[in-house]
């Protein structure tokens, strides 16, 4: 099931608007995506937002299936695995097409 998943995620950069945070996608699939990001949210967060795909504004409802915590005093970025639980179907459309 590994390997599935790891073909279906691809490295795509696409802007995340989660409420006024902006950061930006290292990887994307059907399922969900990774973002770095200087503020990090608890696992199992409800997150509402935005991804900036193919010049849309996709909205997404999703769930934070894990963190890494990044080290403000050196300017490292944490990051979120963000689980979809509701998308767009444009964001399936540019991920199919890419």
């Amino acid at each position: 099931m590994r390997n599935m998943r790891s073909a279906a995620r691809k490295r795509r950069r696409f802007k995340v608007l989660l409420g006024t945070a902006v950061s930006f996608t290292t990887d994307v699939s059907p399922g969900g995506f990774c973002t770095e990001t200087m503020r990090i949210l608890a696992p199992r967060s409800l997150v509402k937002g935005h991804l900036e795909a193919a010049g849309k504004k996709v909205p997404f409802t999703g769930r934070v299936a894990w963190t890494v915590p990044g080290d403000p005093t050196v300017n490292l970025r944490g990051r979120m695995g963000i689980s979809f639980i509701e998308i767009g179907p444009e964001l399936l459309e540019v991920l199919q097409a890419q």
